[in-house]
């Protein structure tokens, strides 16, 4: 988005807006920018352009207007907080090809992909399987992991040890009673819509730190991994793209190095947390809290290499509270226990973790569902997410 505002205002690019709203009487670009964010449906279309191309989207919007639907330009002379707006909250956005636009050496997506071939037997530019979000990963981000490969108590692990994070892994998606119609983002807190028009009040969280955990969820999907960060034996530190150089990231990071001083009796050289529940629940005044449950595990490999539980150590956080509970352990080496392990210290230390397992998990469920993201959305985007610098080594 900062690349389309920036080649916008330099007057590089342009666009058109195309809203299909035969009811809209006030085409003046404020008042139509509010009948935009009130239509969640696909109808919100944005064509970006090479400048010089402008004859091109003439036509294309002559054919719009004939059809009933509401047209608008941007340029560098629109309010640049409007038409990032436009931009942000698309359904659909499109660019007109040719010989100047892929001339133009833009950043901007959708003009990156011009002129792109057309793959073999198919009609996308990608490989099969693949998508932006999906490409090789990068040697500093953690293998693909998702947790249910892991197995449980009374299931058998189907991933090689090797695989497993020796980290932290957060795949839930969260339980919410409640009908969502409408995700905002006012004053830099979230609030949730319900089908009635209520509107109910999330937990306080810093704006930065809810937008590096909302990109980790997108990438999450993206690649299908829950895997969040890895610190192997050497200490070479892997973490998500969307949360490395964030103090969410770096907090993370620092509790992932914990289990292992206050368990350090099992024969074993890796440990994961991952999620196991989260639940979302109504409180007075419409607000919401939750309560997440998460397993602090301690791996060894079997004789084929698989992974193997040795010993699991299950905890329940309830935010509103800001309570944490040991609840029991289980796995075969779960006896060698030491019977004053400081659970309440282990639990205490792995709280910021427990935290945004809720607000992954929530992140997910919206995500996953597509519910309606548009008023605030652009504000929220801007976030500059950045924070502490993800060490390489730990």
């Amino acid at each position: 988005m900062q690349s389309w505002e920036a080649e916008l205002t330099a007057g590089l690019i342009q666009g058109l807006v195309i809203f299909t709203n035969a009811g809209a009487s006030n085409f003046e670009e404020h008042a139509l920018l509010q009948d935009w964010l009130d239509d969640h449906s696909i109808a919100r279309t944005l064509i970006s352009f090479a400048a010089s191309d402008r004859e091109a989207a003439d036509k294309i919007a002559s054919v719009a207007r004939g059809y009933g639907h509401a047209v608008l330009f941007l340029d560098s002379n629109t309010d640049i907080a409007v038409a990032g707006n436009f931009y942000a909250t698309a359904a659909r956005r499109f660019a007109i090809d040719g010989r100047n636009a892929r001339r133009l050496e833009s950043e901007v997506t959708e003009l990156t992909l011009l002129g792109k071939r057309v793959r073999r037997n198919s009609n996308s530019i990608f490989r099969s399987g693949e998508a932006l979000g999906g490409r090789a990963l990068a040697r500093t981000e953690p293998s693909v992991f998702e947790k249910e490969s892991l197995g449980d108590e009374f299931s058998e692990s189907t991933i090689r040890e090797i695989i497993v994070p020796g980290g932290l892994a957060l795949g839930e998606t969260s339980y919410l009673n409640l009908d969502v119609s409408e995700l905002r983002f006012t004053d830099g807190q979230f609030f949730l819509l319900d089908e009635a028009g209520a509107a109910w009040e999330l937990p306080a969280l810093e704006a930065k730190t809810l937008k590096a955990l909302w990109d980790f969820v997108a990438r999450s999907i993206a690649i299908k991994s829950d895997a969040i960060v890895d610190i192997d034996e050497a200490g070479r530190v892997r973490i998500s793209s969307a949360l490395r150089d964030t103090d969410a990231g770096f907090e993370i990071m620092h509790a992932d190095t914990l289990p292992f001083a206050y368990v350090q009796n099992l024969d074993v050289i890796k440990s994961v947390i991952i999620d196991t529940g989260v639940d979302w629940l109504q409180r007075e005044g419409n607000k919401l809290e939750f309560v997440s449950n998460y397993e602090v595990r301690f791996l060894s490999a079997d004789n084929m290499r698989l992974a193997q539980t040795r010993v699991a150590l299950e905890f329940e956080y309830e935010h509103g509270a800001e309570s944490m509970e040991f609840q029991r352990s289980w796995g075969r080496d779960s006896g060698r226990l030491r019977e004053n392990l400081d659970y309440a210290g282990l639990g205490k230390d792995m709280t910021p973790i427990a935290k945004y397992a809720g607000w992954i998990a929530l992140f997910r469920s919206l995500q996953e569902q597509q519910i309606s993201f548009l008023r605030g959305r652009y504000e929220f985007l801007k976030v500059d997410k950045r924070g502490q610098e993800t060490p390489a080594r730990h």
